[in-house]
């Protein structure tokens, strides 16, 4: 593939990642980021995973053959019509949040023609689902195409559910542990791995439950 230029709105855990992946395997891209953390933009820098660093979503992103929403759900959302500047037809724009519904709503709303990798939109043409699924392959990931009600079903049961339980069970020890803290000394390796998603961002999951609360 051609030197291409990639856009990040957010650098953290999965925008961060997917960011590195493509240095890796195209190390000739071109990557602009966005991050509200100047701290993460200056390591991404340091560390030459991106080219270009943004303290705010401008004219940078202009020309990108992708960008990429990684921001907290809810923020994802906002940026949407933030980013309508700088989109093109032969841009492809796509999120990595955890919740469909909204962003896809939010799509419609604005009458833009923009896709996940895995919830394509209803009008987007299937040379680009299929363009955009080579890429995440390239990428050495497993695209699956699925419709965004759906994803947002399957993901509230598999992963939002399990997280909300995690953090409910680290509560509950607690809230409710012996004052010499038996059960925390005691816990042993299926409690750790039980609960090891409750570590995760809360506001990242504040934003993804109230996202996806009626699954």
């Amino acid at each position: 593939m051609k030197q291409k230029k990639i856009g990040f709105i957010g650098l953290g855990l999965i925008g961060g990642s997917i960011a590195k992946a493509i240095r890796r395997y195209y190390p000739d891209y071109e990557i602009v980021a966005f991050d509200k953390n100047r701290e993460t933009l200056a390591l991404a820098t340091q560390e030459s995973i991106i080219n270009v660093a943004c303290t705010s979503i401008d004219d940078n992103f202009r020309g990108c053959n992708y960008i990429f929403l990684c921001a907290p759900v809810a923020f994802n959302t906002a940026y949407l019509k933030q980013m309508m500047p700088y989109l093109h037809d032969d841009m492809i724009l796509t999120d990595v949040g955890s919740v469909k519904t909204p962003i896809h709503d939010e799509i419609i709303r604005l009458g833009l023609n923009a896709y996940f990798v895995l919830t394509p939109s209803a009008k987007v043409a299937k040379k680009k689902v299929d363009a955009y699924a080579s890429f995440v392959e390239s990428l050495r990931a497993l695209p699956i195409v699925l419709d965004y009600h759906e994803h947002d079903i399957v993901t509230g049961t598999i992963s939002h559910l399990p997280h909300i339980i995690a953090a409910s069970l680290v509560n509950f020890v607690r809230d409710t542990d012996t004052k010499d803290e038996l059960m925390k000394t005691l816990a042993a390796g299926g409690f750790k791995d039980i609960t090891r998603i409750a570590s995760s961002s809360p506001t990242m999951w504040e934003h993804i439950c109230a996202q996806n609360q009626s699954n």
